[in-house]
């Protein structure tokens, strides 16, 4: 059996929302940390992004902070992640932003609305086992377990599923 998980870019960026969701962001941070994800190189991330509190907060935020003006912003966080969220801003926003890379991160200075060059999302890949299984663990945070408790309260499809 291989070790490598070979996704589409949209099941990419679906597991990453569920397990950004599992991981306490809120939604519109999971949003943006997965539509990131089209542009992030999965072997080299150094830490899982989708927990609360960590890059998925920190440079979405100081993007916001110098998309107002209010620049610059230092953020702490790996250089891969750093790159997506870079590369994802840019191509949504059609501006360029303006930053330098930092031995711990990076200082986003502002936008210009200058465009070099949009880089291109990076499609299907394979998602390393241990990164999958990872993801995998952290949606699985959003699901609700089995039980008949559960399934009295609601959840699942109930005691009559027929279709």
């Amino acid at each position: 059996m291989s070790d490598h998980h070979e996704k589409s870019a949209n099941e990419i960026e679906a597991l990453v929302l569920r397990a950004a969701r599992g991981g306490g962001l809120p939604l519109g941070l999971a949003e943006d940390l997965a539509m990131a994800t089209a542009y992030l190189d999965l072997d080299q991330i150094a830490t899982c992004p989708c927990h609360k509190g960590g890059s998925a907060t920190s440079i979405p935020t100081a993007l916001d902070l110098v998309a107002a003006g209010e620049g610059p912003q230092t953020v702490v966080a790996d250089r891969a992640t750093i790159d997506a969220y870079v590369a994802s801003v840019e191509h949504h926003t059609k501006q360029t932003l303006i930053w330098e890379a930092t031995a711990t991160g990076a200082i986003f200075q502002r936008f210009e609305p200058i465009k070099l060059t949009l880089r291109t999302p990076k499609g299907r890949r394979v998602l390393p086992a241990a990164l999958s299984d990872h993801l995998t663990d952290m949606a699985a945070k959003t699901l609700v377990p089995e039980t008949d408790a559960s399934r009295m309260g609601g959840a699942g499809a109930g005691l009559t599923d027929n279709d």
